[in-house]
C-alpha cells in the first residue's frame, strides 16, 4: 500500500549562468596575473582572490535554490496524487540528495572542498538517492562512509550513448518496447532517455557496495518527463 515518489531537478539554469560569469573572471584574472594555463578553461581562483569567496557564496545559495525548488516540486507532486486518488496523502520519509555540488568537508585530516559531480554524500547513515532510468531499477540507500571514495557513492547509472546518439540508435518502437508495463508519454522526444542508454544500473550498485547499503529497491509504476 506504499509508493515512493521520486524526482529530479536542479537549480532551473541560474547555476549554469553563476558559473558562466565567475568563469570569465577566473578566466581575466589569469591574463591579468599572467597565470600560465594549458588550456584558458582551467583558469581559477586562490583563497586569496576576491572572486574565490564570492564565488562559493553564489555556488551555495544556488545549491539551496535547487534544493528548495525540488522541495515545492514535491509538495506539489504529492498534493496532486492526492487529488488523484481522492483521499490524502500520508508522508512517511522524504530523502534529499544532491549530487552535482561543492561542500567543505574534512578528509584524511585536512578540510578540503569536494566537488562530487554524479555523485552523491556517502558518509555512514546519510540517506541517499541512487536512480537508473526511466525504464530500470532506482535505489534507497543508505550510506557507509567509505573513506578512499572521500564518502562518495554514484549518483545513478550514467550514459553510454549520449543524447544524440542515442536518437540516432534507438527509436521510438525500441523505446516503448522497452517501457512495457510502465505508463509514461509516448513521444519521439523521449527516445534518447530510453533505458538502453545508460549503463546497467545493477553492474553500478554491485560496484558500489563498500559504499552503500540498499533500503529499497524501486520499480516505476508512471514515469513523468518534461519537454
Amino acid at each position: 500500500g506504499q509508493v515512493w515518489a521520486f524526482l529530479h531537478s536542479g537549480s532551473r539554469g541560474v547555476g549554469n549562468k553563476i558559473a558562466q560569469r565567475f568563469i570569465a573572471r577566473a578566466q581575466r584574472l589569469a591574463e591579468q596575473r599572467r597565470r600560465h594555463l594549458p588550456h584558458r578553461d582551467l583558469a581559477y581562483f586562490t583563497e586569496d582572490d576576491e572572486d574565490h569567496h564570492r564565488y562559493l557564496d553564489h555556488l551555495h545559495w544556488a545549491q539551496e535554490f535547487a534544493r528548495l525548488n525540488r522541495e515545492v516540486m514535491m509538495d506539489r507532486t504529492l498534493d496532486e496524487l492526492g487529488r488523484f486518488m481522492d483521499e490524502d496523502v500520508r508522508q512517511v520519509e522524504r530523502v534529499a540528495c544532491h549530487h552535482n555540488y561543492t561542500v567543505t568537508e574534512e578528509h584524511f585530516g585536512a578540510e578540503v572542498l569536494v566537488s562530487r559531480k554524479g555523485a552523491i554524500d556517502a558518509h555512514a547513515g546519510v540517506p541517499g538517492l541512487i536512480p537508473g532510468s526511466m525504464g530500470t531499477a532506482s535505489y534507497v540507500v543508505t550510506g557507509k562512509g567509505e573513506p578512499m571514495s572521500l564518502c562518495s557513492a554514484p549518483h545513478g547509472a550514467g550514459r553510454v550513448y549520449s543524447r544524440s546518439r542515442a536518437r540516432k540508435t534507438f527509436s521510438q518502437v525500441d523505446l516503448r518496447r522497452r517501457m512495457t508495463g510502465i505508463e509514461y508519454r509516448d513521444m519521439p522526444d523521449f527516445v534518447d532517455e530510453i533505458p538502453d542508454a545508460y549503463k546497467d544500473i545493477d553492474a553500478v550498485m554491485a560496484d558500489a557496495a563498500d559504499l552503500v547499503q540498499v533500503d529499497h529497491v524501486l520499480h516505476q509504476l508512471l514515469n513523468v518527463k518534461g519537454q
